[in-house]
C-alpha cells in the first residue's frame, strides 16, 4: 500500500522553462546595465531554443564582447542566486491538497545546487504543503544525486515506511525511474518538459505514465487495487503458515495463542483485522523448547517451510518465496512471541528487565539512524550498541534468552513477553490470563486463543473491540515484491 507520494521539483511541480525565463529575466538585467543591451532577454530565449547548452557563452560572442569566461561566470551566478518568479499551478496545488486529505504522506526530493532549490521552493511555497524536502546535494554532493538511492531511503526513514510503499513521480527518464528497482512505484509525467524526448537509463522504465497531475490520484487508486489484491494473497499465505504450525502444535500436545493484533481479530472480526497482514502467535518458554526441538523435522517433512531466528524472533516462513503473477513475495513469515516469569519484587524486577533491554541494544550491529530517537534514546542506543561491538548477534540472543528464562523455575505473579519489542517488553500479565487456551473461529480455521483473551487484550489495548480512526487502518509490515526477471526463482 502506497503511504507517501514523493515528486521530483523541475519540470514535476512546476514548468522549468519557467525557471529559464526567470533567470533569463534576471540576467538580461545585468547585461543591460553592463553592456547596455536592452533587448537580451528575447535572444537569450532564442537560443535556449536552438540548443540550451553554453548559452550565456554563445550570446555573449555573438555580440563580440571581450573576456568572455569572467563574464560568463558572473551571468551563471546570477541565474542560479536570483529570486525565482515561479509559481505551482492550480491543479498541482490541488493535487497535493487532495492527497494531504487522503491521508497520504507527501515530499519532494530534488537535485541541483541547494541555494537555486531552495530558492525554488520558498518561491513556489512548497514547505507549507509537502510533510519532507531533500535536496540530494546537501547529502553529500553531486553523487548523491538521483539515481543514487541514498535521498530515497532518508525520506522512507523519515516517514517511516518501506520503499514499497513509497510512489515518486518524475519527468527524466535518465535518474527517476531507476529508484524502482528498489521496488518504489514509480509514474512519469509527460507535460512538454525538457525532457520529454529523452531515452531511458538501462532501458529502465516507470510503472505508469500522466501527462496532468490530475491523473496522478487515479493511478494510486489503481496501484491500491493492486495492493488488495496483494493483501489478499499475503493472508492466503499466513493461513498456510499457520495451519503448519497449528497441526505441529496438536500433534505434539504443544500450547499456544494467537497474540497481539492477531487476537484482536481473532476476537473483533473472526479472523484478520480487514487491513491487517500478518499473524503473530505466543508460546509459553517450555512449550516453545519443545516446539524448537521438533519443527525442523516437520518442515523438511513438509517440503514447503522453514525455521529459523531472526535475532531474538523465532519465525516460520515459506522455504521458497511464493509467487503472484509475475512477481516473487517475500517476508511472509509468522512471529513467535515468548512468555516468561516476572520476579515479584520491584527492584528485582527493574534490574532484570533493564538487563534485557541492554541486551537488545547490543543487538544493534547495522547502522543506526540517530535522528530518528530522542536524545535519552539516542545515548542508550550509543552505549549498547558499544557494548554489543566485540559480540556476535548470536551469542548476545543466547544471553537473551538464558536471562529471559532465569525465574521460569519460580512461582511468580506474573508473566511478560519476553522477545517483544524494547518498548513494551516490560508489560505484565497475570499467570492465571495465560494458563488455559480455546479455540476460536479465525476465517476458515480455527486456532487457540487464550481463554482470558478479554483480560488480556482490555488490559493490553483498552477497548479493542472499538475500530481505530480511518487513517490508522493501514498494515504495518514490509514484503518484498520483485519481479521475476530480477529475482533467482527456486524450483
Amino acid at each position: 500500500m502506497i503511504k507517501a507520494v514523493v515528486f521530483d521539483l523541475d519540470d514535476t511541480l512546476f514548468p522549468e522553462y519557467d525557471y529559464v525565463k526567470s533567470g533569463y529575466k534576471a540576467v538580461a538585467k545585468q547585461i543591460e546595465k553592463k553592456y547596455g543591451i536592452d533587448d537580451a532577454y528575447d535572444e537569450l530565449l532564442t537560443l535556449f531554443g536552438e540548443n540550451n547548452n553554453n548559452v550565456f557563452n554563445r550570446y555573449l560572442q555573438s555580440k563580440g564582447l571581450s573576456d568572455i569566461e569572467q563574464a560568463v561566470s558572473e551571468l551563471v551566478e546570477i541565474y542560479h542566486t536570483h529570486t525565482p518568479e515561479i509559481q505551482l499551478s492550480d491543479e498541482v496545488k490541488h493535487t497535493l491538497a487532495l492527497l494531504r486529505e487522503k491521508g497520504y504522506k507527501l515530499g519532494v526530493i530534488t537535485d541541483g545546487r541547494p541555494q537555486g532549490q531552495r530558492a525554488k521552493i520558498v518561491s513556489l511555497g512548497l514547505e507549507g504543503m509537502v510533510d519532507k524536502i531533500i535536496i540530494t546535494d546537501e547529502l553529500g554532493g553531486k553523487e548523491c544525486r538521483k539515481p543514487n538511492p541514498k535521498a530515497f531511503n532518508l525520506m522512507a526513514e523519515y516517514f517511516g515506511i518501506s520503499l514499497n510503499e513509497m510512489m515518486y513521480v518524475g519527468d527524466n527518464p535518465q535518474k527517476d525511474f531507476v529508484i524502482g528497482k528498489y521496488g518504489v512505484t514509480t509514474v512519469r509525467i509527460k507535460n512538454n518538459g525538457i525532457y520529454d524526448d529523452q531515452a531511458y537509463i538501462d532501458g529502465v522504465k516507470e510503472n505508469y505514465s500522466i501527462s496532468t497531475m490530475a491523473e496522478l490520484v487515479e493511478k494510486l487508486e489503481q496501484n491500491d487495487e493492486g495492493d488488495a489484491e496483494l493483501l489478499e494473497f499475503v493472508k492466503s499465505k499466513l493461513l498456510q503458515i499457520m495451519v503448519f504450525i497449528h497441526d505441529v502444535c496438536v500433534k505434539e500436545g504443544i500450547k499456544y495463542s494467537l497474540s497481539g493484533g492477531t487476537l484482536i481479530g481473532a476476537v473483533r472480526h473472526k479472523g484478520f483485522i480487514p487491513w491487517d497482514d500478518d499473524i503473530d502467535i505466543c508460546m509459553k518458554r517450555e512449550d516453545y523448547n519443545r516446539f524448537a526441538s521438533v519443527i525442523n523435522e516437520y518442515c523438511e517433512a513438509s517440503g514447503q517451510f522453514e525455521f529459523f531466528l531472526y535475532r531474538r524472533t523465532p519465525r516460520v516462513k515459506f522455504a521458497k518465496e511464493p509467487i503472484l503473477g509475475d512477481k516473487q513475495i517475500g517476508g511472509i513469515k509468522i512471529d513467535i512471541f515468548l512468555l516468561d516469569n516476572l520476579p515479584d519484587k520491584k527492584s528485582t524486577r527493574k534490574r532484570f528487565l533493564l538487563k534485557l533491554k541492554v541486551l537488545q541494544g547490543m543487538m544493534h550491529k547495522g547502522k543506526i539512524e540517530w535522528s530518528n530517537f530522542s536524545f535519552k534514546r539516542r545515548l542508550q542506543l550509543f552505549v549498547t550498541k558499544a557494548l554489543g561491538a566485540g559480540r556476535s548477534v548470536e551469542s548476545i540472543v543466547q544471553s537473551y534468552f538464558k536471562t529471559s528464562a532465569r525465574y521460569n523455575n519460580t512461582v511468580t505473579r506474573d508473566k511478560f513477553i519476553s522477545n517483544d519489542l524494547f518498548e513494551v517488553c516490560d508489560i505484565a500479565y497475570h499467570r492465571e490470563w495465560v494458563e488455559d487456551v480455546i479455540l476460536s473461529a479465525f476465517e476458515d480455521r480455527e486456532f487457540y486463543i487464550f481463554k482470558e483473551y478479554d483480560s488480556i487484550l482490555r488490559f493490553r489495548y483498552g477497548d479493542y473491540m472499538q475500530l481505530p480512526p480511518k487513517e490508522q487502518q493501514v498494515h504495518h509490515h514490509d514484503f518484498t515484491v520483485t519481479p521475476i526477471e530480477n529475482c533467482e526463482v527456486q524450483n
